[in-house]
């Protein structure tokens, strides 16, 4: 298995060498522009990669994906406000994967056709004045068959009718007048105690996959976190590190005690690098390479509707219903505004709040006489 997560980036060539290397490079126009860095999931090859892509696309003549350049983007279309939006520091300020996620959102929006039968007319060279909330529901609606996609895009959109200019707002927001899909839940099933012992079930007890599931078991990581965590975190019996998720924008230090049953797991797999789990390269893997590799290893159990994220929604279901409070989940799960936690303790609150008064039924002892039917002859049908 390729532990490198392929990511929708046009003009990238991935080119295997005769020692199976994977080796990336720039191609526009049939043409090799540069070599870029070998993992595709770092921030060094997404620096490179939009540096080389910037400084080619200007001097590539008549290609389309040029007209992704602010130099001949026309004023006060949807793509001139996307390029004001991307110049912004409410953008610059994200994380690079992060900005890559949303430019691959914008790009996708300016190639959608105004109307399906003339695709020569994008919304990309859509006027502002024209780009109204009926436009942005067509925008969101494109991809109702993916509703989280469709409501994904409806939040990159209010991003954009966000940006200022000189402290003042560029365009009303339109976007905040369409609704989204509503989606109650993150799109990521529960994983149960019963899950998780098939998981152990069919990958053994020394796996790398057993090792990368108890990790993820008994600290409530995301697979960011657990990507990176190894034995430079660890201080006696705590784990010691900054969360990967807002680690520009809001830093959050996380310390977390190691629990016995993950301090067994660990100390009976080798450790050979700066991660717990390595690819079989001795490798760390990459984010979405380990996001990828646990989703197959679900798959592989008999769990394909599981996800690295099951593990932590079960883990806070677990913890919430042995009585953990608001404030115990925001500080092992790095929360920060009391809401999700209350999702899982106001859950657990109630199936417990039932359960007492299920026990409290009385009905002045008359309920009691009902005992005696099971002594009683089988009533007749007739």
């Amino acid at each position: 298995m390729n532990d490198v997560a392929n990511i929708d980036l046009p003009y990238v060539e991935k080119n295997k060498s005769r020692h199976g290397t994977v080796r990336y490079y720039l191609r526009i126009d049939g043409k090799r522009i540069t070599r870029l860095p070998d993992d595709i999931d770092t921030e060094e090859f997404s620096k490179a990669y939009w540096k080389a892509r910037n400084a080619a696309l200007p001097a590539d003549g008549g290609q389309r994906a040029a007209k992704t350049i602010s130099s001949i983007v026309k004023p006060n279309t949807f793509r001139w406000l996307c390029m004001e939006y991307m110049r912004s520091d409410a953008f610059t300020a994200l994380d690079l994967s992060t900005q890559e996620a949303r430019r691959r959102i914008m790009e996708a929006m300016w190639l959608e056709p105004i109307n399906p039968k003339d695709p020569s007319r994008q919304f990309g060279d859509m006027p502002l004045a024209h780009l109204d909330h009926t436009n942005i529901e067509i925008l969101r609606d494109r991809k109702k068959e993916t509703p989280f996609a469709a409501d994904e895009r409806l939040k990159v959109l209010r991003q954009v009718f966000d940006t200022k200019k000189d402290g003042k707002a560029i365009v009303p927001n339109v976007a905040r007048l369409v609704d989204p899909f509503a989606v109650h839940t993150d799109g990521h099933a529960t994983a149960t105690s019963e899950n998780i012992a098939q998981f152990i079930e069919h990958h053994g007890m020394q796996s790398k996959a057993v090792l990368c599931i108890a990790i993820l078991m008994f600290t409530g990581f995301r697979v960011s976190d657990a990507a990176q965590i190894g034995p430079q975190h660890r201080r006696k019996d705590m784990f010691k590190l900054r969360l990967f998720k807002n680690r520009n924008r809001k830093p959050y230090d996380i310390e977390i005690a190691v629990h016995p049953i993950l301090e067994s797991v660990l100390s009976a797999h080798k450790v050979t690098a700066l991660t717990y789990i390595v690819t079989e390269f001795g490798k760390p893997f990459s984010i979405k390479g380990l996001g990828n590799r646990i989703s197959d290893w679900f798959r592989q159990a008999g769990l394909p509707h599981l996800t690295a994220h099951s593990i932590r929604k079960g883990l806070a279901t677990d913890v919430a219903h042995n009585e953990a409070t608001d404030s115990m989940l925001e500080a092992m799960f790095g929360w920060r505004d009391g809401k999700t936690s209350k999702i899982y303790t106001r859950n657990a609150d109630r199936a417990r709040l039932a359960r007492q008064t299920v026990a409290r039924i009385n009905w002045d002892g008359v309920g009691t006489k009902l005992l005696a039917i099971a002594d009683e002859p089988e009533a007749s049908n007739g």
